[in-house]
């Protein structure tokens, strides 16, 4: 079961519903956000599924012969990242049918893409963003398990949400 510091770790929005971003990823670190939100959801939240899609393949110059010349190209071709979308549509559309059962909660998708090489500070500035914008009252965000092997050459959303956020940010665990 997941972790959290108090029983109801998010006080009521005074309009009566509580906005909650909720930070998926596609690890299995992401169940915990789910659990967290079956367990500790209220009657009129509104939960901002988001995930940040790491697909589009980067672009690269290669320069060659006089001083401006270059050659542009993708790391993968635009047919990939289509393909790479569809399926991230597809997943993403089904884990938000593992809260549809959830009754008298709102729930509202975001799907964001990012750059493969994209760092952890950057999807965190994009999750915060979004909790900025829905006036959210806290973030859920997944600790991964991962080596610290990993940590160091991949880093972590969730910790780079915990340093750059303007909202409160819950780490299931």
């Amino acid at each position: 079961m997941a972790s959290v510091l108090a029983d109801s770790p998010v006080p009521p929005h005074p309009s009566g519903h509580r906005n909650i971003v909720l930070a998926l990823d596609k690890t299995e670190d992401s169940e915990k956000i789910l659990r967290w939100a079956r367990q500790y959801h209220k009657t009129g939240d509104v939960l901002h599924i988001a995930h940040v899609a790491k697909v589009v393949g980067h672009k690269d110059e290669i320069f060659h012969g006089p001083v401006g010349t270059s050659i542009d190209f993708h790391e993968k071709s635009l047919d990939e990242v289509k393909t790479d979308i569809d399926v991230t549509k597809a997943w993403f559309r089904d884990r938000i049918k593992e809260l549809a059962d959830l009754q008298d909660v709102q729930c509202i998708p975001y799907l964001y893409v990012e750059d493969t090489s994209a760092a952890p500070a950057a999807l965190a500035k994009i999750i915060g963003d979004l909790a900025d914008k829905v006036h959210a009252d806290c973030i859920v965000a997944a600790k991964s398990n991962k080596t610290a092997w990993e940590k160091f050459t991949v880093g972590s959303t969730a910790r780079a949400l915990l340093g750059s956020s303007h909202t409160v940010v819950l780490v299931a665990s």
